[in-house]
Formats: C-alpha cells, sequence, structure tokens
C-alpha cells in the first residue's frame, strides 16, 4: 500500500497533484484579479483570495461594473470585497434591483457607496422580505425632516434592515401610545432594532413591567431597559440577580441599580460577579456605594481601577484624601485624575506618578471604604 502511494505514476497522486495545482492556479488568478483590477495591495489581495475561486472573470467583471454603474470606484469596490470575497460571484440580476430600490427611495450616490462599504452584507437581505418593506417602513415613521439616508448611513444605521420584522409597526405605535417621545423610538430603532420585533402583546408586557420598576417613559434609560428586558429570558434575569444577592444585595436594590444603569445586565454572570467581589469584599463598598457610582462595575481592573485604586489608598493612608472621594476618582477621565490626585500631591509623595504607572505594585491590602 504504502509502495503504491509512494509511486510518482500513482494514479492517486497523480490526482491529488492535480488539485493542488489546480488550487494554487485558482489562488493565483484571484491574487492577480484583486491586484489588477480593484488596486488591492498584494499581501491583502493573498489573505483575500484565500476564499476565492476564480476560474472564470466574467461574473466578477459583471459584479465591479454594476458597482462602478451606481458610483463605486474601485477603492469603494475593493473594501467591499475585503469585507465579503464572495459577492465578486453574487448574481447581478439579483444584485441591481436592490442598489436601484435603494437609489429609489433616497439612499442614492455617495450615501449608497457609504452604506454598501460600511456594510455588504445588506445587499445579501430579501428585497421583498426585508429591503422593501424596512424601507416602507421608514417613510412611514420618520418625520419629514429626517432623510432614510442619514439614518442608513449613520453606525449601525442598516441593523433596522437586518433586523425588520412586520412587528415593528404596533409596537411603535405601542411605545407611542405610553408615552415615549419620538427621539427615543428613533434610538432604539437604530440601535436595538431587534427588540421591536418581539410579538406585539409581549412587547406591551415588558413596557408595562418596565414602567413598574420605575422607569420613565421619557428618559433615555428607559429604551435601554425596555431592550435589556427583551433580551433577557426570566431565567437568566433570576441567575444575574442572584449574583447580587450573593453579595447582600436585595432585590428592590437590584432593581434600582438597574433602573440607574440598565446596561449592566447586559453582561454575564461572571463579569457582574468579578467587580463585585473587588469593591464589596477587597473595598469594603456597601452596596448603596456601588448603586452611587455604577459605573465602576464597567471599568478595566488593569488600565484603571487597580492603577487609581493604588494612588487613592496612598493616599488616603497619609491622611491626603477622604475616602469618600474614591468614587468619583475612578469614574473622572485620565487628564482630570492625574491633575487631582497625581500632580497636586506629588511635592508631598514624589514618587506618586510612579505608583500609579508601575504595573508591577499590587493594590495594598488594607479594605478602602468609599
Amino acid at each position: 500500500m504504502f509502495r503504491f502511494l509512494l509511486n510518482p505514476n500513482s494514479t492517486l497522486l497523480r490526482i491529488y497533484s492535480f488539485r493542488e495545482l489546480s488550487s494554487a492556479s485558482a489562488t493565483a488568478s484571484a491574487v492577480d484579479y484583486l491586484t489588477n483590477t480593484l488596486g488591492f495591495a498584494r499581501k491583502t489581495a493573498i489573505a483575500v483570495a484565500g476564499e476565492l475561486n476564480i476560474e472564470t472573470i466574467t461574473r466578477p467583471d459583471s459584479v465591479v461594473q454594476l458597482f462602478k454603474n451606481y458610483g463605486f470606484y474601485p477603492n469603494h469596490i475593493a473594501t467591499i470585497v475585503s469585507k465579503h470575497p464572495s459577492i465578486l460571484f453574487a448574481d447581478p440580476i439579483i444584485l441591481e434591483p436592490k442598489l436601484q430600490f435603494f437609489s429609489d427611495n433616497g439612499v442614492s450616490g455617495s450615501s449608497l457607496v457609504d452604506m454598501v462599504s460600511t456594510d455588504p452584507l445588506i445587499l445579501r437581505r430579501s428585497l421583498q422580505n426585508k429591503i422593501i418593506p424596512s424601507i416602507s417602513f421608514l417613510k412611514e415613521f420618520l418625520p419629514s425632516d429626517h432623510n432614510i439616508d442619514s439614518l442608513l448611513t449613520a453606525k449601525r444605521g442598516t441593523w433596522l434592515v437586518h433586523k425588520f420584522s412586520r412587528q415593528m409597526m404596533p409596537n411603535v405605535e405601542t411605545l407611542r401610545s405610553h408615552g415615549v417621545p419620538e427621539s427615543s423610538i428613533l434610538r432604539i430603532l437604530t440601535l436595538r432594532p431587534q427588540a421591536l420585533s418581539f410579538n406585539a402583546d409581549e412587547f406591551k408586557g415588558v413596557l408595562t413591567r418596565a414602567k413598574e420598576m420605575g422607569f420613565d417613559e421619557k428618559s433615555t434609560t428607559f429604551i435601554h431597559g425596555v431592550y435589556s428586558l427583551c433580551a433577557m429570558k426570566k431565567g437568566k434575569w433570576e441567575s444575574k440577580v442572584s449574583v447580587f444577592k450573593s453579595f447582600g444585595w436585595g432585590e428592590e436594590e437590584v432593581i434600582a441599580l438597574f433602573v440607574k444603569q440598565p446596561t449592566i445586565m447586559h453582561h454575564s454572570e461572571a463579569r457582574i460577579k468579578k467587580p463585585l467581589d473587588f469593591f464589596m469584599n477587597e473595598l469594603g463598598w456597601k452596596w448603596e456605594d456601588v448603586s452611587k457610582y455604577p459605573t465602576v462595575l464597567f471599568l478595566s481592573f488593569e488600565k484603571r481601577v487597580v492603577p487609581r485604586c493604588r494612588v487613592l489608598q496612598l493616599l488616603i493612608e497619609k491622611d491626603l484624601l477622604s475616602s469618600t472621594s474614591m468614587g468619583r476618582a475612578l469614574i473622572i477621565s485620565e487628564d482630570q485624575f492625574i491633575k487631582v490626585f497625581v500632580s497636586s500631591y506629588e511635592k508631598k509623595i514624589p514618587e506618586l506618578l510612579e505608583v500609579y504607572q508601575n504595573n508591577n505594585v499590587g493594590l495594598p491590602q488594607s479594605a478602602v471604604s468609599v
């Protein structure tokens, strides 16, 4: 058997070698096409070519020409292909109606180029089931002074098309009936459109629950709270609440924190537990302290919390700072922190900047309260 495999004249080895040569040839062809037609840098072309198999340039040429017809330059097309290489083999007969529909409905010229370059996958959405109904919905919802193109070219603006559901309009009407401002509705449409895809009756229940918790429907946190509740099943909510309870929190305290900072529940149980353990067990904070400065739960330990706590601990030990300043000191900007808590005390503690910047120095073990 092994002699057969090693025999240079064996049929199996010839087939394998042929396939290797064919694959290498196809990759070389793809690299040449990407560099010569779209201006790819050779290194980038080699990376992208691995996902392509250009045996004939007929289809890629047709796709490239179609994009050019709608105002895309080679650098734009190169950006699109680098993000979504298989688009070179899309059927122009399917692509063109989508590009034309966007052009006919307020997303044309540079806006169309920006939108597709940012999110090429938008052209994979169904014209009939996603693109047409979502644009029709936007036309009905948006105020007359708000252009569709400004929404779709904004950051994450195309999410609405990807996540479109026919439940959106009744759910928007429910938000309006609860007194939610149009600006907040537009915000949830662009940032969290999946929340509006909920079953209409379930969505009404979520709004009722949010208001019972204490959310103000006219505040921006209301939208984040609604999304968080939509995104979590009951079991997941209870699991995260139990993490807080393990540190002595009551249900009411958890809800109060959630109303103040609803994005806390976007994190996993482990991600919630780590900062709670640090602030409450190591630094001796109470739940009231965490609730007063909920942003600390999102901060990077390595880059912000530990370095700043080293400085603050030293200042407190030398009676130069009250422990009540700790919460605020953790959330202010880097420039403010250095100015207020490092530079201001360097004459009294010359090594303070070194303490702040030295990652090899650990946090003192003694507890520090807010």
